[in-house]
């Protein structure tokens, strides 16, 4: 009785034990298939559960402005729209990629494939699946489609052969064909984008022209489409300081100028909008949603004045098309502090449509552009050539030359040297432009001498004379805030004895054998006139955030020659203007010194006399500068010089900038400081428009045609000055209207020939002039619209 007890109860414990084992393998099956579900599997069904239930959508930041010295606004970011769609919810796939790429102007095959987009995410296709059966659909569809815990999945944007594909389900799922061949070709769910910084007005006409109407003629949906709140950059004066400001890409980042260089700054932080949606991927009304605002970028302050540039860029576009130049570089810099107050270029391009190739900039560049691709032009026009232009500066590097020797005691500028036409170099003989016979080294360098330069390059030691070229800052970037900047080329080319080539060597002080750009060379001369003291270019004001400013080191700037030996250049230079009898004339009332360039460009292995490029740095006042001047024409028309095609527009620039920063009143030239700048307004939205002449205080009238709020047309043209006196007339309407193609003729009452010209060609109009003096009649009456390329004659009366 007793051992049947017992032998009961080690029954009972070890069913117990049994027990106990197996539901410990139990809860550690579940342990660790919780381990599987929570650690490493969760980013996977973290991901698709977020995708299932939330809805993202991106609140683009504004970018900060950007302003001039003189806090004049000249970029900012405008209200526009991203034009998206959700393949899922297209009903007319070809309706509307049809419509979008009329309207936007893009490619139809392309837009067609974003349209019938298919879903890029795992989708659900059957679950409650064996094992086994789960395993033959894996082998069937070998792309696309995986198992997981009883649940089979598909990324419809990954199957190849959906046809196929769905007759496996079929055969090994049971399911229905049609249901299967939904699911494998499911479309995105997800918002895609088309095309952002669209006009408004324009996205809302292609989303009312997509509208698919019920029996009743209510709207059912749109097609798909969905307009997202977007920013596009305004560029408040079009072509203006292009290479300078840069402009932004889709994605509202930075791709050249300052815009690039200071990205990170101006940019800001994007905001979020997450919104709860249903099973079927629609936004659930009654859900809050969640906002993560957008942060806006910080502001930058540039070096750039305004007033300036626009004398920089009219002076520049006069030489380049008198001149027949391929291109034209100004720069003009603060003597005293390095800071660029103007960087121009010509021919240059619109900020506000960079994409866009202009016939000018075509005809001027012909040759750089033949035989390229879209991309690659666009690439080659959006260089900035005062940063990445790499030419031989000839003789404005002379100063350079003299400068070393004479603070090295080699001469004095009373040294003679002798020039008879041409001077012989190891059997190579190097001609002058004239023979000049015993001449002093000032002489020399205003009658800019090759022989005599020769002469005194050879007075210095190489390695010598190779030092202060590379403490000019020769063969290594300025450090400039652009993108894009070369370092110019130094060679020190030896002779087969390991010597320094002397032919090489000669040539080399009148600027023949080495590369600058024009940033690199204005910095090197500036330090010549700037008593020795080498000034880091600048284009970012003191004032902006994050902006270290580049002179104020904790050893100063670099003083490379003596204060003494630059004021004996400085006169020396001086004589370069006052006995050229046509620059003395130009120069007449004015302090201004300078130095001419003319130099044989090196093409295909060769100096080719036919293609040149002509220069000339000036600066002013003489005895203590302020403002230093560098002009360069690339491929002008081969009986240019530097004094006669670069000069004339540099003195007459320098002359401009005294007056203006002066407050004198005697230039007819001369822009008054306190003169507004007509904005580009084409194309922006009426309200905006509106704001942006409130802000410059121009009076305004808008002329409404039909029933958009789109700006077709100005008065008058972007960049011009206004006259406080006058009315600037905004046409209004659809950019699709008829209207497009027009504009409103101005009031040209009383203005001079040149204001007239400028507005009625800025405003895609012709001219006919009759007399001389002030406009007195014209021909069509102001406030009329006319098609562009109309003839306007214009009586011009003392």
């Amino acid at each position: 009785m007793r051992a049947r007890k017992k032998k009961k109860k080690n029954l009972k414990q070890s069913r117990m034990y049994y027990a106990i084992v197996i539901l410990a393998v139990a809860f550690l099956i579940l342990v660790i298939k919780l381990m599987y579900l929570q650690i490493i599997d969760s980013t996977d069904q973290y991901s698709r559960q977020v995708d299932q239930l939330v809805e993202e959508v991106p609140l683009k930041a504004s970018r900060g402005n950007i302003y001039d010295r003189n806090m004049r606004i000249l970029v900012q970011d405008s209200s526009a729209a991203a034009i998206h769609v959700i393949p899922l919810e297209v009903k007319e796939p070809e309706k509307l990629a049809k419509g979008l790429s009329e309207k936007l102007n893009l490619d139809y095959q392309e837009v067609l494939d974003k349209v019938n987009k298919t879903e890029d995410d795992k989708v659900e296709v059957k679950n409650g699946v064996k094992k086994g059966d789960g395993e033959k659909v894996v082998a069937g569809i070998p792309e696309g489609v995986s198992f997981l815990d009883g649940t089979v999945y598909a990324v419809p944007d990954e199957i190849k052969d959906p046809d196929s594909a769905a007759q496996v389900l079929v055969s090994v799922l049971g399911m229905d064909y049609d249901d299967a061949h939904e699911v494998l070709t499911r479309k995105e769910n997800s918002a895609v984008l088309i095309e952002g910084k669209v006009d408004n007005a324009l996205a809302r006409e292609i989303k009312e022209d997509q509208a698919i109407k019920n029996e009743k003629g209510e709207t059912k949906s749109y097609n798909g489409i969905e307009l997202i709140e977007d920013k596009r950059r305004y560029y408040t004066n079009g072509n203006f300081a292009s290479y300078v400001l840069g402009f932004t890409g889709q994605d509202h980042t930075g791709l050249t100028g300052v815009e690039s260089s200071y990205n990170d700054q101006l940019k800001g932080d994007d905001g979020i909008i997450y919104f709860q949606k249903d099973a079927q991927g629609n936004q659930i009304p009654s859900q809050t949603k969640i906002i993560k605002e957008p942060t806006q970028g910080k502001d930058l302050t540039l070096t750039i004045d305004s007033n300036i540039q626009m004398l920089a860029e009219r002076g520049l576009k006069s030489a380049v098309e008198e001149w027949k130049a391929k291109s034209g570089t100004a720069i003009v810099m603060d003597t005293k502090t390095g800071e660029i107050i103007a960087m121009a270029t010509q021919p240059d391009y619109n900020l506000n449509d960079p994409y866009a190739i202009s016939d000018y900039y075509s005809s001027k560049h012909a040759g750089d552009l033949k035989d390229k691709s879209k991309a690659d032009q666009l690439s080659e026009m959006w260089k900035n050539p005062a940063v990445s232009f790499i030419y031989e500066p000839g003789s404005t590097f002379k100063a350079v030359t003299a400068s070393s020797a004479l603070e090295e005691g080699v001469v004095t500028p009373d040294t003679k040297v002798y020039c008879s036409g041409s001077i012989n170099i190891n059997g190579v003989t190097v001609n002058c432009t004239g023979s000049h016979g015993t001449q002093t080294v000032s002489e020399a360098i205003a009658n800019s001498c090759n022989p005599g330069l020769v002469q005194i390059i050879q007075k210095l030691d190489p390695a010598l004379f190779y030092q202060y070229v590379y403490n000019y800052g020769f063969g290594k970037q300025t450090g400039i805030e652009l993108p894009g900047e070369e370092a110019g080329i130094i060679n020190r080319p030896f002779d087969g004895n390991g010597e320094i080539n002397l032919l090489d060597y000669a040539t080399f002080s009148f600027g023949q054998g080495l590369a600058t750009t024009p940033i690199q060379l204005l910095s090197a001369l500036n330090c010549v006139v700037n008593n020795g003291y080498y000034m880091n270019p600048t284009i970012i004001g003191k004032g902006s955030s994050q902006q270290e400013y580049v002179n104020n080191q904790l050893n100063g700037p670099k003083q490379i020659i003596s204060s003494d030996t630059s004021a004996e250049m400085r006169n020396i230079m001086k004589n370069v203007v006052a006995e050229n009898s046509t620059l003395a004339s130009l120069a007449e009332g004015y302090s201004i010194g300078g130095k001419t360039g003319t130099a044989e460009k090196f093409v295909d292995g060769a100096y080719n006399s036919t293609y040149y490029v002509t220069s000339f740095f000036c600066y002013a006042p003489v005895e203590d500068p302020r403002y230093s001047i560098l002009l360069v024409l690339d491929e002008p028309d081969p009986s240019a010089f530097g004094g006669t095609s670069a000069a004339p527009t540099a003195i007459n620039l320098m002359k401009q900038v005294l007056d203006y920063m002066g407050g004198q009143t005697d230039s007819d030239t001369q822009i008054q400081q306190n003169a507004i700048t007509v904005p580009d307004l084409v194309g922006q939205e009426k309200d905006f428009a509106v704001k942006i002449l409130e802000e410059k205080g121009i009076k305004y009238k808008l002329d409404v045609k039909g029933d958009g709020d789109t700006v077709i047309s100005q008065s008058f043209p972007a960049q011009s000055v206004y006259d406080p006196n006058t009315e600037l007339v905004l046409e209004i309407g659809s950019q699709s209207s008829e209207n497009g193609n027009k504009v409103t003729v101005p009031d040209l009452n009383g203005m001079s020939i040149q204001s007239v010209n400028e507005i009625v060609t800025g405003l895609g109009l012709n001219l006919k002039v009759t007399g001389s003096g002030f406009a007195a009649e014209q021909s069509v009456a102001a406030g009329t619209a006319v098609d562009k390329g109309s003839e306007i004659s214009v009586t011009f009366k003392p």
